[in-house]
């Protein structure tokens, strides 16, 4: 893989040489190894600290406390959910056996939800534990709103690359679907299945996806040009950002969706190697019809509805490719 800069974000000011040459890292980086490292990104160092241990603190609670914030439905893309209950492949059509992972999934957190005025038909009402660890509710909604100002900031170096107004994403993402994810990834007493992983080969729904993460063994992998993987080095203060589905039509696979996984640890590591991930899975608005930008190559034929493509994705994994019965 090509060794290219990180994208500063503190480099990123109006009009200046340096936003243009972060635009060019960006686009290098995007374009090319289908990720990008982000530094300069303002989160606490603190609150990276808290949001992990909090989190840690949850994911070791017994599946019965856990269980109380479950995921409502296979659609609804909020709570907990266990060790074996997805298929990140079957997003794609293909078969495996259920991720080795747990996940606890957010939404946004200073909108409307169903049920109030100027709610998004798909803004389902996030679920919060209500057993310790404490704080875990605030320092959340902290880290979730960083991670809404870096994809604001990331489109708008997007719609700049492509010739278009800072801001022209922004209405697209007024009461957009983004969703923060938590992955647990215990440690593997036994033997995984043949093919089976800790997340299985997808390319995400949405835009951009920002990711932090342990750097413990078993970790990112993304699938080069060549069709060999190659491990995404990381750490929970460097930013990985990935490009989702969305985000490849809107730049005419300018910047390919870019295939990952995440691979089982060593088996000589394995009993002692849990990982914690963080996942921002940036998602515009349910009505957003995603086409190929002005300036990007127009080979794509039907637009793309955001809500739709996101609940379709996301159902086939939850159900292990079976719509469920409405």
């Amino acid at each position: 893989m090509l060794s290219i800069p990180p994208v500063d974000l503190a480099e990123i000011g109006p009009g200046t040489h340096s936003r243009a040459r972060q635009i060019e890292l960006l686009d290098t980086a995007c374009a090319r190894s289908g990720y990008a490292y982000l530094v300069g990104h303002q989160i606490p160092a603190a609150l990276l600290a808290e949001l992990y241990s909090t989190s840690r603190q949850f994911f070791l609670l017994p599946d019965s406390v856990k269980e109380r914030v479950a995921q409502p439905a296979p659609d609804q893309v909020r709570g907990w959910s266990g060790s074996g209950s997805e298929g990140m492949s079957y997003s794609l059509g293909e078969e495996s056996h259920g991720d080795l992972k747990e996940k606890m999934d957010i939404g946004p957190v200073d909108a409307p939800v169903l049920g109030e005025p100027d709610a998004g038909s798909m803004a389902y009402p996030n679920l919060w534990p209500a057993a310790p660890p404490a704080g875990f509710r605030s320092i959340w909604e902290q880290y979730y709103r960083h991670m809404q100002r870096i994809g604001g900031e990331l489109m708008s170096l997007t719609a700049e690359l492509f010739g278009l107004p800072a801001d022209h994403f922004v209405r697209d993402f007024d009461t957009e679907l983004s969703m923060l994810r938590a992955l647990y990834y215990p440690a593997q007493a036994e033997s995984p299945l043949p093919h089976q992983s800790r997340a299985g080969i997808h390319t995400d729904y949405g835009a951009f996806t920002v990711t932090s993460a342990e750097s413990t063994p078993g970790g990112l992998e993304v699938l080069g040009r060549h069709g060999e993987w190659h491990e995404v080095a990381t750490t929970p203060a460097t930013l990985v950002v990935l490009v989702g589905d969305l985000l490849a039509e809107w730049t005419g696979d300018h910047w390919p969706a870019t295939l990952n996984r995440t691979a089982n640890p060593p088996r000589s590591v394995a009993l002692d190697s849990s990982r914690l991930e963080f996942a921002f899975y940036q998602h515009p608005n349910a009505e957003v019809a995603v086409a190929p930008l002005r300036g990007a190559d127009q080979h794509f034929s039907d637009a793309l509805i955001a809500g739709r493509h996101l609940t379709d994705k996301y159902v086939r994994q939850t159900t292990f490719g079976r719509r469920p019965r409405r």
